[in-house]
């Protein structure tokens, strides 16, 4: 028997139901910017897509790997991120 995903509404503004959540093997391909910063210092950081999926492994969800963050300068675990699609200077 085969079993079809029920419809599920697309909210305005989105052109297409959403997908998969993002992988940190997929960012690389993707061509994202990981923008990371502190809460508590405002310490900012962009770490390398590639070397974060070498390091946490490719199939960790970008969200996941968020929280397992820790400010270098700080030691705070109170982080935040963007995902970026404008290029690196």
């Amino acid at each position: 028997m085969i079993r079809h995903r029920a419809s599920v509404p697309v909210p305005p503004g989105v052109k297409s139901e959403p997908g998969p959540p993002m992988t940190l093997g997929d960012a690389p391909a993707a061509r994202v910017r990981l923008i990371v910063w502190c809460k508590a210092c405002q310490h900012q950081v962009e770490p390398d897509p590639t070397e974060m999926a070498a390091r946490y492994g490719v199939e960790t969800p970008v969200l996941d790997w968020r929280t397992r963050l820790t400010c270098s300068r700080y030691g705070s675990r109170q982080v935040d991120m963007v995902v970026s699609g404008t290029k690196r200077r």
